[in-house]
């Protein structure tokens, strides 16, 4: 009996070791390797068919390489950026060992490997892969090499996303090759005002999040219950960005503004719900991309210094008259954020008094979203210079705003004080530009 379970045992080791050598030869990267061997033996051959004299000997010694060339796991690595990844593993047009110059005829992945000059300015051997594309540059099949996987917060940048990287290094990114879209997303950031209530690095306004370094925000401090049906390999910072300004951000955060949560308590005070206006209505799909793009570039991860490529000096600026310069202060500092482009359309602010307001609907969430803060040209010619200038220096809090709904929540969007930020030729450049713009009649701030 011992005898029988002696052998018995045997033939399961040596089964399990069969196995074992069989799923190890059927890797998806060594497939691809194999292929790749093939495809470039295949080529040489016939290239060295037709060859001249000349030409021989070098197509020779490639092939004798070709044929040579060893199915085994394959490494870029970036110590100084703590990078390891095995992506050159399936795609071996760009890896430096076995492709040198980095070019090919290949048109499909993962051989491709076209003429980039990025990839040529970033060496795998000292950049490796993913401290650009991101991924998870450890894995071994492509599904999690890509990082399309439950809890991988990197995945696999695409454009125009990965542009967002030339933001993470390239203080001078607006200058080169390759980055239109972050570019674009830049000026759309400063366009739209989102600097206004959203500091950058301590800069800025200060109603809403500091977004420096929104790029590292980790998805398990992010609230996914309202963002639909998304699959958990989608839940990163990159969808969460762009869903700020292609959906509504009311229904993305919608806080808890009949303060459900706390009626069970004596003082109940309720949430409003996030105030970012509903960009989604006047930007383009193309838009938040950009926007996006740009985003993904505010991280505060260290990078060392020589991979850091500094911003160029630029002019002091120009302008025709104060109102010119005015016009700069107020998209510097984020003004139509709140008060739209040129102060024309005031944005929303949730329960604050606005018009076409149903006071017979008090309590509904649809009418307290219609909200407003000012519209600067019905309301500056209301003021004098001293009074808007005391306005701004000031601000407005958030207890001053009188609410559409007297139980309903604080308004989430209140000017702050500027007179720290906002002072001397630029605030005088600033009040002429904001009189430039006003009507002679209107509300009251």
């Amino acid at each position: 009996m011992h005898r029988k379970l002696f052998y018995l045992f045997n033939f399961l080791v040596l089964g399990l070791f069969v196995a074992a050598g069989v799923v190890d030869n059927h890797r998806e990267w060594k497939g691809y390797q194999k292929q790749y061997k093939r495809m470039e033996i295949s080529r040489l051959e016939g290239e060295l068919a037709s060859a001249d004299a000349e030409q021989k000997p070098s197509l020779e010694l490639a092939l004798k390489t070709a044929k040579a060339m060893p199915i085994r796991l394959r490494q870029a690595m970036s110590p100084d950026l703590n990078r390891y990844d095995r992506c050159v593993s399936c795609h071996l047009g760009i890896d430096p060992e076995t492709n040198p110059a980095q070019v090919n005829a290949y048109a499909e992945h993962p051989f491709k490997a076209g003429d980039i000059p990025e990839h040529k300015a970033h060496p795998a051997n000292k950049f490796a892969c993913t401290s650009c594309h991101q991924g998870q540059g450890l894995a071994t099949t492509m599904e999690d090499a890509h990082g399309l996987v439950k809890h991988w917060e990197e995945p696999l940048l695409r454009d125009p996303y990965i542009q967002g990287s030339c933001v993470r290094c390239h203080g001078n990114f607006e200058e080169i090759r390759g980055t239109e879209q972050a570019k674009r997303g830049k000026a759309l950031f400063a366009k739209i005002g989102c600097i206004g209530c959203h500091s950058m690095k301590g800069s800025g306004g200060e109603v809403s999040v500091d977004l420096g370094d929104i790029a590292d925000k980790p998805a398990s401090r992010i609230d996914w219950s309202n963002t639909g049906p998304l699959p958990p390999h989608q839940r990163n910072i990159l969808n969460w960005i762009e869903m700020h300004l292609t959906k509504d951000t009311i229904e993305l955060i919608p806080g808890d503004p009949h303060g459900h949560s706390c009626a069970h308590l004596a003082e109940c005070e309720p949430v409003a719900p996030s105030g970012m206006p509903p960009f989604y209505e006047e930007l383009s799909y193309e838009d938040a991309q950009a926007l996006t793009t740009y985003m993904l570039g505010m991280t505060d991860k260290k990078l060392p210094k020589e991979f850091k490529v500094p911003a160029s000096a630029k002019p002091e600026p120009r302008y025709a008259d104060s109102i010119e310069h005015g016009k700069a202060v107020f998209t510097k500092f984020g003004c139509a954020g709140c008060h739209g482009e040129g102060g024309a359309s005031g944005r929303r602010n949730f329960n604050a008094l606005g018009e076409g307001q149903d006071k017979t609907r008090i309590h509904e969430v649809s009418e307290m979203a219609k909200g407003r803060e000012p519209t600067l040209t019905k309301v500056v010619g209301t003021y004098s210079r001293d009074e808007l200038r005391k306005k701004l220096h000031d601000g407005v809090a958030p207890s001053s705003i009188v609410k559409f709904n007297p139980d309903g929540p604080t308004p989430p969007l209140f000017m702050p004080s500027w007179k720290t930020k906002i002072k001397g030729q630029e605030m005088e450049a600033l009040l002429d530009y904001l009189f430039s713009i006003a009507e002679k009649s209107g509300e009251e701030w």
